[in-house]
């Protein structure tokens, strides 16, 4: 992707991590089936689990199982398993993902990662891939700060690197939760991301400005 000189149209791109940025390949949604039976609880069916896609893993847990103690259980099993996938490399980087963090880079564009996975998940994930210095911020639902589809993470970037206006925000995801997150954040551009966990008719059901086939496609625009 070329490089321009003149002042980019967005001051800062925040991308979710886990099917936007990141391929799961299904692990996401088998990690979910394993930690809910680890802890002695139902099954639950993939229509189930699809609208809570996006949300923080601790949310969705306590959606998922309504005693408090067997919601934290499952999700350390969660965690644990992910940890796991991680480690094995079962979670690659999406055909050109690095590319467009580069090229981000060079336009003078901030980058933030952001993602429903707890910090351990997230910090596994960047390590293995090698992404730390790629990126100016990364961002993961903790304490007080709440996850999609709130706004809290998107706004935290914001705030963290000085970003002047919203509108020259950028929010990229795969989910309906991401693109709620985008639009309640007050972003110029949100943008939902074919080939993860939501469908087209998912996204396009759910605020958004674009859709696009893929990370790469969603600096078309900017050009």
């Amino acid at each position: 992707m070329p490089h321009h000189d003149h002042s980019p149209v967005i001051d800062l791109a925040v991308l979710d991590m886990a099917g936007t940025t990141i391929a799961d390949n299904g692990i996401v949604e088998r990690a979910v089936d394993e930690a809910l039976f680890l802890a002695g609880l139902d099954a639950i069916t993939p229509e189930t689990l699809r609208p809570l896609r996006g949300m923080a893993k601790t949310d969705m847990f306590n959606r998922l199982a309504p005693d408090p103690h067997k919601a934290s259980e499952a999700h350390q099993n969660f965690v644990d398993l992910m940890l796991k996938a991680v480690l094995a490399g079962e979670l690659p980087a999406r055909d050109g993902a690095e590319e467009v963090l580069v090229a981000l880079r060079e336009r003078g564009v901030k980058t933030c990662l952001m993602t429903g996975f707890d910090l351990a998940v997230q910090g596994a994930l960047l390590d293995t891939l090698g992404w730390r210095d790629l990126v100016d911020l990364t961002v993961a639902q903790s304490g007080t700060l709440r996850g999609r589809p709130y706004p809290d993470m998107i706004l935290t970037a914001v705030i963290s690197l000085g970003i002047d206006a919203v509108q020259r925000v950028l929010v990229a995801g795969d989910t309906a939760n991401d693109l709620l997150a985008g639009t309640r954040s007050g972003a110029g551009h949100v943008i939902g991301v074919l080939g993860g966990a939501h469908q087209r008719e998912q996204l396009e059901a759910a605020p958004h400005t674009a859709i696009a086939d893929n990370l790469g496609e969603v600096l078309v625009n900017f050009d």
